[in-house]
């Protein structure tokens, strides 16, 4: 694809502030909760799990558009910053959030919501914290709906083929990045050799610069990975109190405001009675919130915001 220098340099910068999670707000908090707003004191703080890679600097965006009074954190994945090795299953990645969540709130009423498949640890999280008698006041889920042929796709035997699959969705579907990726070839690679490989068609595209950004491509591969085995493998064993709120966010003209039940994020979902479940949809495009553009990101921040006031 050819692209004027500066789409180009617009394109380099998406992508490397999603690779990357270098501008959070705030250090001051245990290590894998990472604050994007301050809040008023003795407002309970909202806490919100991102998608299937873990990363949360794009929850900048959404910020600025959430209620002042009440403090924003994003539930990083442990191992994005290479602190430790990424956790592969849902049920460790809500063990080691919710001891720093309850480090930071002892107890509720808590505000908990997700992201795409961040809607798996944030129920699991919020069944775990009312059978401790903890009260949950706002169970809250961002559902982007994409149309993709889900049951076609790798599944818990090809975990990295997943990966890279989706990898090329996200850059054609939610960035606007062309980086024509060979499956076949890719297929015929060792395992050893397939991140590697997909690294250098990112680099010759001119996305990545330097060994330093193709290292944190690689690892953002590696914690998707261990995202997708989360949530491929995730079978609710606890029953939620109350009602989950769904924010489906699709187009329209697109025909993507129904959520497919049959996808792996959805799992929890199926799980429940359907009156346990409220839909609300909204017209925009969920890959939005990764750039920041407007005006969908701020349409969808305010449409949480709404659930959390």
């Amino acid at each position: 694809m050819t692209m004027s220098a500066p789409l180009s340099q617009a394109k380099q910068e998406l992508l490397r502030a999603l690779i990357q999670n270098r501008d959070a707000s705030s250090k001051d908090t245990p290590s894998n909760l990472i604050q994007f707003k301050k809040g008023e004191a003795g407002v309970p703080p909202f806490f919100f799990f991102p998608a299937t890679d873990g990363g949360v600097s794009y929850f900048r965006h959404m910020a600025p558009h959430l209620p002042e009074r009440r403090a924003f954190y994003g539930i990083q994945a442990p191992g994005f910053d290479e602190e430790r090795e990424p956790l592969r299953s849902v049920e460790e990645v809500v063990d080691y959030g919710m001891r720093h969540l309850r480090a930071l709130q002892p107890h509720g009423p808590y505000y908990i919501g997700g992201f795409c498949m961040g809607g798996l640890p944030s129920y699991e999280l919020a069944c775990r914290l009312q059978e401790a008698g903890e009260e949950v006041a706002m169970l809250v889920q961002v559902m982007p709906v994409f149309l993709r042929p889900w049951a076609c796709l790798p599944g818990t035997d090809a975990l990295q083929l997943r990966a890279i699959e989706d990898h090329h969705f996200i850059f054609e579907r939610l960035l606007g990045i062309h980086v024509p990726l060979p499956m076949e070839k890719i297929r015929s690679l060792p395992e050893t050799e397939r991140y590697d490989y997909v690294t250098g068609l990112v680099r010759d595209g001119g996305y990545l610069k330097g060994p330093a950004e193709e290292h944190l491509f690689r690892h953002r591969m590696k914690m998707y990975e261990a995202g997708l085995s989360a949530m491929l493998n995730y079978k609710p064993q606890r029953r939620l109190k109350g009602h989950v709120e769904v924010l489906l966010v699709g187009r329209k003209e697109k025909n993507e405001l129904e959520l497919d039940m049959n996808t792996s994020y959805t799992v929890h979902l199926r799980a429940l009675p359907p009156e346990q479940i409220r839909y609300h949809r909204l017209n925009g495009d969920a890959g939005a919130l990764f750039s920041g553009s407007d005006p969908d990101t701020g349409d969808v921040a305010r449409a949480l915001g709404e659930f959390i006031k």
